[in-house]
């Protein structure tokens, strides 16, 4: 029989036993949970695995794509950059023989550019133009028949010449080419004085810009200073090289791009005609012609009469725009004239003394406002009435309202004062951010297809003779008739009052 020690011994050693069996059970237990954890951070992380994988193979996929059919961009303002004279003469032959020409000057300049990666680019041509006014200039010029559209022939070869050329009719009315740009309009293409071609050429130049396929961008729009701001981010680059024809303006050298000529396709001086026999045109002296090169009659400054003289029937050439040039305001006159945006009495316009309304001077953008207002524009378009005007009466629009630098403000309203307000030196309308009188530094106003005002805005005061009511402020004002006028003086010494 088994002592009492020996049973007390015996139940220690049980319970010893139970303690350690419960231990190992709870590190086996640890253990299979902690395997269980590797498993499924492993099914996880294969799980990543694969669906990485799978993106660096499809990349690999599209970037083997993107490598296939490369080619360079030729981008030409047809208004500015007119075709050599033979080439328009020849008509329908013209232009197959200048669609050759420009493909092989093109194919020149990329293996000075490119090196040996030009051998396998294709070259895509886009040349925009008003059809219809062009053609007009051009018959006045001598180089093409008198009936509409004459050189129809020339750029329906050109577009047949080559598979990747093609001539865009861009004209003033919206029936012409909107088409074209339709997929990527914008809703300024319905505002009137917007220049339509400007915003087509534009919008292909945003389209293929950042295409890997597109190897190299050829710029022919270097007469038109509102294409100064499109470039602008791109300054510098080694994916674009600027072509310089007649007019080319001296604003496009600030961006550091490499210019390049084509002489041998496009005209280095400005159209001339033979003999001008039009009568003048009265609706060109009211500033409110809206044929602008286009039109059969002679564009001559109000203040100007044609004088005949003694070789008035010689055979010399004249320029195509008959009337003398009017030389642009400088930047310093604009600058010490208009008034500025530091006035803030946003309840008065200026006007001159012949009751025109003037904008505030408003200089162009540095470099660096004009990259910061594009990188914000890349990921949201901002609103223009919101930031501009205030208030946005559109209540499903989809540009964006939140808040923005003042930098960008003012870039946004530079941009805007380059487009011309419908109702010019009438508007009365505080809210308005359309431009109102022509601010580019010495601007030739009769040029009518390189700005976008026409010749009157040109020409007006700029003195600011009275500060007026606008029409949001027209109701308040009518028990105080006394306050809705103010002279300039007046509003030099004190701010306006209640």
């Amino acid at each position: 029989m088994l002592r009492e020690s020996d049973i007390d011994s015996l139940n220690n050693h049980l319970a010893s036993l139970s303690r350690d069996n419960q231990r190992n059970h709870e590190n086996l237990q640890g253990l299979l949970n902690q395997f269980k954890n590797l498993l499924d951070d492993y099914s996880a992380l294969k799980s990543d695995y694969e669906e990485v994988k799978e993106g660096r193979e499809k990349y690999k996929r599209q970037a083997r794509g993107q490598e296939r059919n490369p080619f360079v961009l030729v981008l030409v303002d047809g208004d500015g950059y007119i075709f050599k004279e033979h080439f328009l003469k020849a008509g329908s032959e013209g232009g197959v023989k200048a669609a050759r020409e420009l493909s092989d000057s093109v194919r020149e300049l990329m293996h000075s550019t490119m090196g040996v990666q030009a051998d396998s680019c294709r070259i895509m041509v886009r040349v925009y133009a008003n059809i219809l006014g062009l053609s007009k200039a051009l018959a006045r010029a001598g180089m093409v028949g008198h009936e509409a559209r004459s050189i129809s022939p020339f750029t329906s070869s050109f577009t047949r010449a080559q598979d990747l050329f093609d001539f865009v009719d861009s004209a003033e009315k919206k029936e012409g080419s909107d088409f074209k740009i339709r997929g990527t309009q914008r809703c300024l293409i319905a505002l009137p004085g917007v220049n339509l071609m400007l915003i087509a050429v534009a919008e292909m130049f945003r389209l293929f810009v950042d295409l890997n396929q597109c190897r190299h961008i050829y710029f022919a729009g270097c007469h038109d200073t509102g294409f100064t701001s499109l470039l602008t981010p791109y300054r510098g680059s080694d994916r674009m090289t600027l072509i310089k024809a007649a007019s080319f303006h001296r604003d496009f050298e600030a961006l550091k791009l490499p210019i390049r000529e084509l002489p041998s396709v496009f005209m280095s001086t400005p159209l001339a005609i033979t003999k001008q026999t039009a009568p003048v045109c009265k609706h060109f002296q009211k500033g409110i012609c809206k044929f602008g090169v286009g039109c059969n009659k002679q564009h001559v400054p109000s203040h100007q009469q044609l004088a005949k003289s003694a070789d008035s029937d010689s055979s010399s050439p004249k320029p195509l725009w008959s009337s003398p040039a009017v030389v642009g305001r400088s930047q310093e006159v604009l600058a010490a004239t208009l008034p500025t945006q530091n006035l803030k009495f946003e309840e008065y316009i200026p006007i001159n003394k012949d009751g025109d309304r003037l904008d505030t001077y408003c200089p162009h953008p540095s470099p660096e406002a004009f990259a910061e207002y594009h990188r914000r524009a890349k990921r949201h378009r901002v609103c223009n009435s919101f930031h501009l005007s205030g208030e946005c009466g559109d209540r499903g629009c989809q540009y964006d309202h939140s808040h923005v630098s003042n930098t960008i403000i003012e870039v946004l309203r530079y941009i805007l004062l380059q487009h011309p307000c419908s109702r010019a030196g009438a508007c009365r309308s505080i809210k308005c951010f359309w431009g109102h009188i022509c601010q580019k530094p010495d601007c030739k106003a009769i040029k009518t297809l390189q700005c976008r005002f026409d010749h009157r805005t040109h020409t007006l005061d700029l003195q600011v003779a009275q500060w007026v009511a606008s029409v949001e402020n027209a109701r308040a004002n009518d028990d105080r008739d006394d306050q809705s006028i103010i002279s300039s003086e007046a509003f030099q010494s004190q701010p306006p009052s209640d």
